[in-house]
């Protein structure tokens, strides 16, 4: 096959690899059947914190829709690349390490959607040569531009507590509004076959089919102590799970490994440790072993609901008005006045956090499941 003959406008071309369908079916760009023209390119940039980045994959369906024939590339800090990887509505994921400033200078894109308030995603954003732009970017005395009314109220909202705490809208119509969409749809979690294949071992050196899953997610990670459920709290919720059938898997990452070991050697009922050093993907498919998840605001409450988990969500510094639900998210809110105060950590005793009780979370874990649990793919 000639150069010429390679048909760069595909929405599947590579500039330096062939394409998925030559690799898995052997097939010839001249004469290729999965051959699509692209309409245009789309360009995502949501690059902080990979809880963030994975919740707003929700805007990918109602896209994909809107514009069938577009290139979506997704922008993203190369500590989040995993969490997009394998999404089957992404074309490309460019990250830091990619020169992506220079590339966005260069390219024209037809969208440029930026829900971003960082400084380096604004210089993105406004670096980017667009048609129609959505979100928020600098302009060249600094101030921050925003695309419509909704982004304007999202932009107040993030500098302003008391607009936060009072917001009755969940993320998921807050940005489907900024972009003009009609809807949102599911967050999406890609499942890697080789990581489901390592959790279905897991799964069978445990025994996990034989009993009803419960993962636990016992941190919020090093940036939001604050979000931390008690390890005492913990300890009490356990004491109530005896004498059924449970099989309690424990879940964190570096930051949790001293409460993970503490938990496993003070718990009165046996626990699973998961591991606290897995990747982004076998994390997810550890989780998607899971019937019932417990976790605060972190990463896990939004891959659990993009598992279609029955998930019990705890909620003290952060707004539980923003979490989408789905019909399949309980969430425990703690009775303080104080509470959606963003504050990273707090000196309060009792903390907000402390006090969700145990028997609280227990109940609503014994509650009938709103929805299938395990997701089949």
């Amino acid at each position: 096959m000639k150069a010429d003959e390679i048909r760069q406008d595909c929405r599947f071309f590579r500039t330096d690899s062939p394409c998925i369908y030559h690799k898995t079916e052997q097939q010839l760009c001249r004469d290729c059947s999965h051959y699509r023209k692209t309409a245009g390119r789309i360009l995502i940039i949501k690059r902080e914190a990979m809880g963030d980045v994975l919740r707003t994959t929700c805007i990918l369906e109602p896209l994909h829709k809107k514009f069938p024939d577009h290139t979506i590339i997704w922008f993203t800090s190369e500590k989040s690349h995993g969490v997009l990887e394998g999404n089957p509505y992404i074309d490309e994921i460019w990250t830091d390490n990619f020169g992506a400033l220079q590339t966005f200078s260069y390219f024209l894109f037809d969208t440029v959607i930026n829900l971003d308030l960082s400084p380096d995603s604004l210089v993105a954003a406004s670096t980017a040569h667009t048609k129609k732009f959505y979100g928020f970017r600098y302009e060249k005395t600094g101030m921050v531009l925003w695309s419509g009314k909704s982004a304007e109220e999202w932009f107040s909202m993030s500098h302003n507590d008391e607009i936060k705490k009072n917001n009755k809208k969940t993320y998921q119509q807050i940005i489907s509004e900024i972009l003009e969409l009609e809807g949102f749809g599911e967050i999406v979690v890609p499942l890697k076959r080789e990581s489901a294949a390592k959790a279905e071992r897991f799964a069978e050196k445990y025994h996990l089919s034989e009993k009803t899953v419960i993962g636990i997610n016992t941190g919020s990670g090093s940036r939001w102590p604050a979000k931390r459920w008690p390890e005492e709290n913990f300890l009490k919720l356990f004491s109530l799970m005896k004498n059924k059938k449970y099989a309690i898997v424990i879940f964190g990452g570096e930051e949790e490994k001293r409460i993970m070991e503490s938990l496993t050697s003070k718990s009165p009922v046996p626990l699973i440790n998961a591991g606290w050093d897995n990747t982004v993907a076998d994390f997810f498919s550890l989780l998607n072993l899971c019937d019932i998840v417990l976790t605060s605001d972190t990463l896990a409450l939004h891959a659990a609901t993009g598992l279609k988990k029955k998930v019990i969500a705890l909620f003290g510094p952060t707004s539980a008005s923003e979490i989408e639900t789905y019909g399949r998210v309980t969430k425990i809110v703690t009775p303080l006045e104080c509470r959606c105060c963003y504050r990273k950590e707090c000196d309060k005793k009792p903390s907000c956090m402390e006090t969700i009780s145990p028997e609280t979370v227990f109940s609503s874990m014994i509650s009938p499941p709103a929805s299938p649990s395990r997701r089949e793919d």
